[in-house]
């Protein structure tokens, strides 16, 4: 047997504990959490609660998203850079910590915005309008801190195909965890009645968030291995310029088919998530917390389907069941156009999730695939950059709702201070939920079917090519 072999034998023969990849995997209930309650709650809680025009409201979301043009690239690419505590803590281990408590205190600043009225004189408006952008950038920031470097580690933690398919149903599965506490815990906690309230719901998903980062260190610790390949690979890290490195990035046939997808694809999540609380509040007039069954459907449909899914991965290969479950994800949100009542919703967001969490089971697999290709033509690692441009890429699709939101809510006249909306308005709601998502999941899909590249013949040669380059 030649050494090539051996190695590729001892590779798949690796064991990892369970334990780790559940307590590994605890990062995506803090990702999912925060994702799941900024998603619903931010615009909503400007738009209803503190009555901020939605003009501004949009103006705020832009510049954010500048910001992110700037924060996000360059939060995974000083992440790489060589530090003196990679050898003693790890490279992203402390990053994720650091990241994850940040990331709970600045979502508290969130809903402490003085409770003024913005519709009251300029200043007011000014006021509102600063904290709610100062706030939801440096909240930014920190998931930076966060979702990049935890990432960015799993390529380098878990090897094979196996393996990161195994995490990524732990990762589902927690994930979908975090939405459950976000969705029926935080209404617990507020009153749309009274802003102060949306402080103790913040304070409360805070803490909760805290406990589980430190839980998960267990999981994210990097081994003495990782530790020795990261010092061996620092010269060729501090060799290379931002600009540099941006650039090899973008020109990867592969990642940009992988980001324009995942573009339209957490569009389409915020739409959906974002959509839920006008659904409720003003198309079914129900009360705020039965939301809470809404979502209740898309995760139990959406769990049934993860080891279904996992196993056809396994067989049919990633990018097949990627494409398949893309497609399914578009087609099931049309029937959200015709919900009149609360039971409808609630099985139209069980089926939906059938096809939401077979195209999330596999995101992690095809951005490890990514990865790797990465890493054996430019024989190096950069996994920190990687997660910055992929997290700008999700930063815009909160433009994208955001401008889908104001513009139909000022062309179809809705008051969120009314009790009964005109019939323009609630077809605009409908759109919102149904028809728009389907339009960004369809063209996304397309365009990753015609760019991706990677074979399964091209994973193996990728896969040999790391072997032999030791990395």
């Amino acid at each position: 047997m030649n050494s090539t072999n051996e190695e590729k034998t001892l590779d798949k023969n690796i064991k990892v504990p369970i334990l780790i990849f559940l307590t590994f995997a605890l990062g995506d209930f803090i990702i999912e959490l925060f994702v799941y309650l900024f998603g619903v709650r931010v615009f909503h809680f400007y738009e209803t609660v503190v009555l901020l025009n939605p003009l501004l409201l949009l103006i705020a979301y832009v510049l954010y998203a500048g910001y992110n043009m700037v924060n996000d690239p360059i939060v995974g690419y000083y992440a790489d850079k060589p530090k003196k505590f990679w050898q003693k803590y790890g490279k992203r281990t402390p990053w994720i910590v650091f990241g994850g408590i940040g990331l709970a205190g600045s979502f508290i600043l969130i809903f402490a915005v003085p409770d003024i009225d913005p519709q009251l004189n300029i200043a007011n408006s000014l006021i509102v309008f600063s904290w709610l952008l100062i706030s939801i950038c440096l909240f930014d920031t920190f998931f930076s801190f966060f979702d990049t470097n935890y990432n960015g580690l799993i390529p380098e933690k878990f090897r094979t195909d196996k393996q990161r398919l195994r995490l990524s149903g732990f990762e589902v599965t927690m994930g979908i965890l975090g939405q459950v506490i976000g969705s029926t815990l935080s209404p617990l906690f507020f009153d749309d009645e009274i802003q102060s309230s949306f402080i103790v719901m913040a304070l409360v998903m805070a803490v909760i968030a805290i406990v589980i980062v430190l839980l998960q260190i267990y999981g994210i610790r990097e081994t003495e291995e990782q530790k020795e390949r990261y010092i061996q690979n620092a010269d060729q890290m501090s060799e290379k310029s931002f600009l540099d490195t941006l650039k090899i990035c973008v020109k990867q046939r592969s990642f940009l088919a992988y980001l324009l997808l995942f573009t339209c694809y957490q569009a389409t999540i915020l739409l959906l998530l974002g959509s839920i609380p006008y659904l409720v509040e003003f198309v079914l007039q129900l009360e705020d917390d039965m939301e809470t069954f809404i979502l209740l459907g898309y995760i139990i449909g959406g769990l049934v389907s993860v080891p279904i899914w996992s196993k056809i991965a396994l067989k049919k290969g990633n990018k097949k069941v990627y494409v398949l479950t893309g497609v399914l994800t578009s087609l099931l949100t049309i029937p959200f156009f015709f919900v009149n009542n609360l039971w409808l919703a609630i099985l139209f967001s069980a089926i939906l999730g059938v096809g939401l969490i077979g195209f999330w089971l596999m995101s992690n697999p095809i951005l490890a695939d990514v990865i790797d290709e990465a890493v054996a033509t430019n024989e190096i690692r950069q996994e920190g950059v990687y997660m910055g441009v992929r997290i700008f890429f999700a930063r815009i699709a909160l433009i994208i709702q955001s401008i889908t939101f104001v513009v139909i809510h000022v062309l179809t006249g809705f008051d969120p201070v009314a009790e009964n909306q005109t019939a323009l308005s609630i077809l605009g709601l409908r759109l919102q939920i149904a028809l728009i998502p389907m339009i960004l999941m369809l063209l996304g899909i397309a365009i990753f079917y015609f760019l991706y590249d990677i074979t399964e013949e091209k994973k193996e040669q990728t896969k040999m090519r790391l072997r032999q380059l030791k990395l």
